[in-house]
């Protein structure tokens, strides 16, 4: 019911700017039809290499758990779980972590192990993800952009301490299986499936065995500057898409911009964000970059065929070809022992 009132909604919204703008469709139009194409292949090209970015931190991740996974079926993973995550309405996030989570586990890696490297990649994500918003907000000079920039910084820190100190520290463990308990406890009385289970006992085992798994500073550091690599090559692919309709680059409020669509996007009112993105990120270059709407408009259109539509379709190929899933007949069974 949710999913057809916000399809219901983002129709009506559609109507509703046809109507209001009908004066500069064709202006928008003009600048669709006056794209420079090699321009927007490099910028397909860029985010290709973007998403190559987090196959190689997944490699990375689970190799230095002691586990194993192929480039091939990495980057699978990778594709795949992203059409997952833009396609599925709503719960699109976990579908995408569930998916991959099977996949890293039917290769023979531990469910520690897939965990753990899970929750590192979502931690190096968040992190580098505050980096970009901190510089963005403080390249604006004001004062509204330092503290944007504090905040964004501290969004990104805090949780990877409170993480690090739950996985260390036994009686913060504690106090965190405490309060899960009761969570579940207090959920068990509409969800079934969740009586008489010993969620504290699952929960303490579970915490335990990702905080036996030890981080190096070598594989933190290529974590951290696969997953930064990632999202600055996206702001990349925005600026030449910028280029590809003829608009100039706003140095200044292009960080800001991508990051209203980002947040947009993660907010998942609709698959893929469709519809919210589209008019966060032109609204942001119209009112942040100063970019006029005859150019903004066609500069979003282009950015999401090569950062959405080109890698949902690439992903939604992968899963047709092998639904499945991954090595079979090359399944082999890898120890996974902490990493040093």
């Amino acid at each position: 019911m949710r999913n057809i009132v916000l399809r219901a909604v983002l129709l009506v919204a559609v109507g509703v700017g046809i109507v209001v703008f009908h004066d500069r469709i064709a202006e928008w139009w003009d600048g669709l039809v006056g794209i420079a194409w090699s321009w927007v292949a490099l910028a397909a090209l860029t985010q290709f290499l973007s998403l190559h970015f987090l196959v190689l931190q997944q490699l990375v991740l689970v190799r230095a758990g002691g586990g194993t996974v192929p480039l091939r079926h990495a980057t699978t993973t990778i594709y795949a779980g992203n059409t997952i995550a833009s396609t599925v309405p709503v719960a699109g996030a976990p579908a995408s972590a569930a998916y991959t989570y099977r996949r890293l586990h039917a290769l023979g890696n531990s469910p520690a192990l897939v965990g753990w490297a899970l929750a590192v990649s979502g931690i190096a994500a968040t992190a580098t993800l505050a980096v970009v918003l901190a510089v963005g907000s403080a390249a604006t000079g004001s004062l509204w952009g330092a503290l944007g920039a504090f905040f964004a910084t501290a969004a990104g820190v805090v949780p990877v301490l409170c993480l690090v100190l739950v996985l260390r520290h036994e009686r913060s463990r504690t106090v965190v299986v405490r309060l899960a308990t009761r969570v579940v406890t207090l959920l068990a009385r509409w969800v079934r499936s969740l009586r008489g289970r010993d969620v504290a006992r699952r929960i303490d085992e579970l915490l335990t065995s990702l905080g036996a798994f030890r981080l190096s500073f070598g594989t933190a550091t290529a974590a951290g500057l696969f997953a930064l690599a990632n999202w600055v090559l996206d702001v990349a692919a925005l600026a030449l898409a910028l280029v590809a309709v003829g608009a100039p680059i706003p140095w200044q409020g292009l960080l800001l911009a991508w990051a209203a669509g980002a947040l947009a996007s993660s907010a998942r009112l609709t698959p893929g964000g469709i519809g919210v993105v589209e008019a966060a990120l032109a609204s942001a270059l119209i009112a942040v970059a100063g970019l006029p709407a005859s150019e903004a408009v066609p500069a979003v259109l282009v950015y999401r065929l090569v950062s959405l539509w080109l890698p949902v379709g690439i992903g939604a190929l992968l899963l047709l070809a092998d639904p499945g899933s991954t090595a079979r007949g090359g399944r082999r069974r890898h120890a996974s022992t902490p990493a040093s």
